[in-house]
């Protein structure tokens, strides 16, 4: 019975070879090993093949029926192999593979498109897929690893439980350079020994490279006597380190502070003044879907100015609530965000003072893509398209 265990892919890389020049020899030579050495490889795998695989001639070889068939076999495998090698190639350099991005709904109508736009001009081998979806649910699936960046926001109920924002600049999320493992070095490997093929290495800063930590990060202390192989400190930690549970969910980015516009139909009086009172907006009917007995950026808003907002229709999805404002049914406030899909019927409004905000948050995984540091460092340089909605 044939051992398929021997099939390893260094030996089918010179079983090719001697297939493809018809000469041990001629494999030997383009190989970089003796004769001899390659002569006994291909003898141990005709004794695990279970026969002959080549015909011996006189000046070279031939591969007999058994080895045409394993011949066929081997050739798919490795070029199944390489072109692997090409896509993870293509994933760590940031060139290739699939970027799935998440975004809550505000941020898919200028945003993330807008972004995905310039995204596809600078990197157009990276599929990125887009999955929608409010902040906790996103940063569930950025935990559980099904999303490699997303754009979350704090509004209306904060930051899901435990999870904490950092600042990060996007140049010091940098992915972790691979530790390649178990190899030989090149020079020190027997000379009748077909080499290790070797580990796919991403670019790294030397620094990185060197110490597996960002720019500016501190070097973890020496273990105490007993603590070498529990990889803990005094604490009863571990160690803090690139990638440890005690990250949370990922590395955030503050990209920016979305200010709340109030929406006003175009025949309202005050659509024809540049910035509203709030105080002013005190007797009309607000369109809002919040829960209730929650306090939200309107009510706090509204509190600060001294009157407290009049509920009207409780309407969730904003193409709705824009219907409503153009009916002339009350107003509404619409996050900066959303200002390219609000319909001509409408015009935007900055408020006067400190106008309720939310911040928009991108968050990445402890060790994330180089696509989606592109994509990271792209959002930050994303401007809305306009403030006040077209007068």
């Amino acid at each position: 019975m044939t051992d398929t265990n021997t099939l390893d892919t260094a030996t089918l890389r010179l079983f090719d070879e001697v297939a493809r020049n018809g000469s041990i020899t001629a494999a030997a030579e383009l190989l970089g090993y003796t004769q001899s050495a390659v002569s006994r490889r291909v003898a141990a795998l005709e004794r695990a093949a279970g026969g002959p695989l080549f015909e011996r001639l006189a000046r070279g070889v031939r591969l007999t029926p058994a080895g045409r068939a394993l011949h066929r076999h081997a050739v798919a495998v490795l070029d199944r192999l390489e072109r692997a090698g090409e896509e993870l190639s293509a994933i760590h350099g940031g060139s290739g593979g699939t970027l799935r991005v998440g975004a809550f709904a505000t941020a898919n109508v200028d945003m993330v498109p807008g972004t995905l736009r310039h995204f596809s001009r600078v990197r157009p081998r990276v599929e990125p897929r887009v999955i929608e979806g409010l902040t906790s649910r996103l940063v569930e699936r950025l935990q559980a690893g099904s999303l490699d960046i997303a754009v979350i926001s704090d509004y209306p109920a904060g930051l899901p439980a435990g999870f904490t924002p950092r600042a990060y600049a996007p140049e010091d999320l940098v992915p972790e350079a691979p530790t390649p493992e178990g190899r030989v070095p090149e020079d020190s490997a027997p000379a009748d020994r077909v080499p290790e093929d070797r580990a796919l290495a991403g670019r790294v800063p030397e620094d990185l490279a060197r110490t597996g930590r960002v720019p500016g990060e501190a070097a973890p202390r020496e273990p105490r006597p007993g603590e070498a192989s529990s990889g803990k400190g005094a604490s009863g930690k571990g160690a803090s380190r690139r990638g440890d549970p005690e990250d949370g969910p990922g590395r955030a980015v503050l990209l920016r502070e979305d200010r709340l516009l109030v929406a006003l139909p175009r025949e309202h009086p005050l659509a024809r003044e540049d910035t509203v009172d709030l105080r002013d907006l005190a007797g009309e009917a607000w369109i809002e879907a919040a829960p209730r007995g929650q306090p939200t950026l309107l009510t706090a808003a509204c509190a600060a100015a001294g009157f407290t907002p009049r509920g009207g229709l409780r309407v969730a999805e904003w193409t709705g609530k824009f219907g409503f404002v153009a009916a002339g049914l009350g107003v509404t406030l619409v996050p900066e965000l959303a200002a390219r899909g609000v319909p001509p019927s409408i015009v935007l409004r900055p408020l006067r003072g400190t106008a309720p905000a939310r911040k928009v948050y991108a968050v990445v995984p402890a060790n994330p893509l180089p696509a989606a540091l592109e994509f990271l460092r792209l959002l930050g340089q994303w401007e809305p398209c306009t403030t006040p909605s077209p007068t």
